[in-house]
C-alpha cells in the first residue's frame, strides 16, 4: 500500500440533507476524516453535527479548499451553480476528488472543479434515503452507478465499495436515461402503491400495510428480475369483464383514480402482450379501456 492509502482522508460534505448525512456518517473512519460541512437549513446542519459532531461548519468554498475529498449531495437543480462558485473563489484544490450524487448527470456539472484541477466522478446510489438512518442501513449491497473518465474509475469504485455499495459504470451520455429508469421503478412504483393504499381504506381496510407490504415488494422485485414474465393480474390473464367492473367501481367510489388506472392498465397491456397474451384477449382488454363509460350500455 501507498502512505496515501494508509491516511484517512479529509472529507467536505455540502449539502447535509439526508444523503448526504447518511454518506458522511457511512465513511468508515479508519480511512476517512469528515473535517468541513457546507449549506443550509439550521435543522439539517444541527442533524449533521449530531451525528459527525467534529465537522466544522463553513462556506461550501472553505470546505472545499481544505478537502482530500468533496462529496456534494445538493439538489439537482443547485449542483451547478455550487461547482461554479466554489470553483470561482478558488476553492478548489489541485488533486482533490469531488464527487455528485445527483442520479441524472454526468460530468458536466464538474467540469468548473476539473478545470480548476480536481479529479471528478459522478457517483449514484439506486436507493431511497426516507431518513439520514434508514439510507445508511440501506447502503450495504446497494448498487451505485459510476460515471468517471477512466483514469478516475479505481479510486470512485473504491469509495463506493468503502461505502458498502456495488460499483456499476454507467456511460456520461446514458445518465439521464439511467435516472429516468429509477424515477419510474422508485418514485412512480410508490405513487402507485400510494393510490393503492388509499383504494384499500376506501374500502374500510384500517390497515393496509399488511396486504400492500409483501404485495408490492415481491411484485417490485419479480419485474426487476423477470420483467414483463413477472406479470400477473387481470390485465395479463386477458380478463376484460373484471377490468371492466373495476373502472365501475371506480367511477362510483373514487372517480380521481379512474384516468390513473386505465394509464396503468394500457402499460400493463403492453408488458401482456410482450408476455404472450393472445391477440383476442388483448383486443377486448384494449376495448374495455378505450370506452370512457363502462358498464353505460347497460342503462
Amino acid at each position: 500500500m501507498t502512505g496515501r492509502e494508509t491516511t484517512s482522508e479529509r472529507v467536505a460534505i455540502v449539502g447535509p440533507g439526508r444523503v448526504g448525512t447518511a454518506l458522511a456518517s457511512a465513511l468508515p473512519a479508519a480511512r476517512y476524516r469528515v473535517v468541513a460541512v457546507a449549506g443550509r437549513g439550521p435543522s439539517a446542519l444541527a442533524d449533521f453535527r449530531a451525528r459527525v459532531p467534529d465537522a466544522v461548519e463553513t462556506s461550501p468554498t472553505l470546505a472545499a479548499a481544505d478537502a482530500d475529498l468533496v462529496l456534494l449531495c445538493v439538489s439537482d437543480d443547485a449542483l451547478t451553480d455550487v461547482v461554479r462558485a466554489v470553483a470561482r473563489d478558488d476553492g478548489v484544490r489541485t488533486g482533490s476528488r469531488w464527487v455528485h450524487v445527483a442520479g441524472g448527470f454526468g460530468l458536466a456539472p464538474l467540469h468548473p472543479a476539473r478545470l480548476a484541477g480536481a479529479k471528478v466522478a459522478a457517483c449514484h446510489p439506486a436507493q431511497t434515503f426516507p431518513s439520514p438512518d434508514d439510507g445508511r442501513a440501506r447502503l450495504p449491497g446497494a448498487a451505485w452507478a459510476v460515471t468517471a473518465d477512466s483514469r478516475d474509475h479505481g479510486w470512485a469504485e473504491r469509495l463506493v465499495a468503502d461505502l458498502g455499495g456495488r460499483p456499476v459504470r454507467v456511460p456520461d451520455s446514458a445518465r439521464l436515461l439511467y435516472h429516468t429508469a429509477l424515477t419510474v421503478g422508485s418514485n412512480a412504483t410508490a405513487a402507485v402503491v400510494a393510490l393503492a393504499r388509499d383504494l384499500l381504506a376506501a374500502a374500510g381496510i384500517a390497515d393496509p400495510h399488511p396486504f400492500l407490504g409483501p404485495l408490492s415488494t415481491a411484485s417490485a422485485a419479480g419485474a426487476a428480475e423477470h420483467g414483463a414474465a413477472a406479470l400477473t393480474g387481470p390485465v395479463r390473464r386477458g380478463d376484460a369483464g373484471t377490468v371492466a367492473a373495476h373502472l365501475q367501481e371506480l367511477a362510483v367510489v373514487m372517480p380521481e383514480a379512474v384516468d390513473a388506472y386505465r394509464a396503468l392498465a394500457r402499460l400493463t397491456l403492453s408488458y401482456a402482450r410482450r408476455a404472450g397474451l393472445d391477440d383476442v384477449s388483448t383486443a377486448a382488454v384494449a376495448a374495455v379501456l378505450d370506452d370512457d363509460e363502462p358498464g353505460g350500455d347497460d342503462e
